[in-house]
């Protein structure tokens, strides 16, 4: 049976009343095929350098030459920090490129960046982000600058805040050479993580529990600590000895020395850190670490 002209007519502005909303809330197409690849530092082949691989989330089109400045800051942030600056030879970088989409005052995320708690920012599009990074040449660490206000990281990749690159050598602690946060968070109950390890240990070169180590003299942290061998290294002791707290705990967890990078940011990084540090990048490279010739280069006069 036909309809009258009033219903037909209703039922004909609610179709098209429901072809708008779906067109204000449905998310663009963002072509990841298509994403473009610029390499901002060459300095070797990929098989012999740590490759950073920058992707920019909250960016659109008309922001590129936005995006590409605040990638070339970003690295060139790093060699104002001195362990970088020492082992810059070491590096690449490139830019990869898929734009956000801006429309009316709605602004698309190309890889979904958005707010979470206590000042940290999700990308959820990890899967989108790895295949888009897999374009570059290599990619060894992958780094987000989203225009969303917060930081994060996770085992696969570093985010930060767009222009906000202080932050920058402490994730790259983790991600190079995969060290623990060492600071203590009393502020945050979220950052208390078990520390049911079983037999075993907290699983970073930088930090342990309690039962693993017996502080009472360079002896017996020789015997027990993970970073004991700085006990030979003329000079380390006491700077290099054990403190209690680290990875968001105030006690039961130990660390090599008072002040780090991994504890607060714009720190250098400790004696032992430090030499972790050396040995991935020299791994990732190709490089022979050399005990001696490493303490000749750093004694530990460079942290007095």
């Amino acid at each position: 049976m036909l309809c009258d002209g009033t219903f037909c007519s209703v039922r004909i502005l609610l179709v098209v009343w429901m072809c708008l909303c779906m067109s204000v809330w449905a998310e663009p197409n963002f072509n990841y095929d298509r994403a473009q690849v610029k390499t901002i530092l060459s300095q070797g082949s990929p098989a012999s350098h740590v490759d950073l691989v920058f992707i920019g989330d909250g960016y659109t089109a008309a922001q590129s030459s936005m995006l590409e400045k605040d990638a070339r800051d970003a690295v060139n942030s790093l060699w104002t920090y001195p362990f970088f600056k020492d082992y810059k030879q070491y590096f690449n970088a490139h830019l990869v490129t898929v734009p956000s989409i801006q429309e009316g005052t709605r602004l698309w995320y190309a890889f979904g960046s958005t707010s979470a708690n206590q000042g940290m920012v999700m990308v959820p599009k990890e899967t989108e982000l790895r295949d888009v990074a897999a374009k570059a040449p290599e990619c060894d660490v992958l780094i987000v600058l989203t225009t969303m206000p917060g930081r994060a990281h996770s085992a696969n990749l570093i985010v930060l805040p767009s222009r906000t690159f202080e932050p920058l050598p402490h994730e790259l602690g983790h991600k190079l050479g995969k060290l623990g946060d060492e600071y203590d968070s009393n502020s945050s109950l979220g950052d208390r993580r078990s520390l049911d390890f079983g037999s075993g240990d907290i699983p970073y070169p930088n930090l342990t529990l309690t039962k693993n180590i017996d502080s009472t003299s360079k002896d017996t942290l020789k015997k027990t600590a993970k970073w004991g061998h700085f006990m030979d290294v003329p000079g380390a002791y006491p700077l290099v000895s054990a403190v209690q707290g680290g990875f968001y705990r105030a006690v039961d967890v130990w660390r090599p020395t008072f002040s780090c990078i991994m504890r607060s940011d714009g720190n250098p990084f400790c004696p032992v850190c430090h030499e972790e540090m050396v040995k991935a990048i020299y791994s990732k490279c190709g490089v022979r670490f050399d005990d001696a010739a490493y303490h000749r280069r750093h004694p530990i006069s460079q942290w007095r």
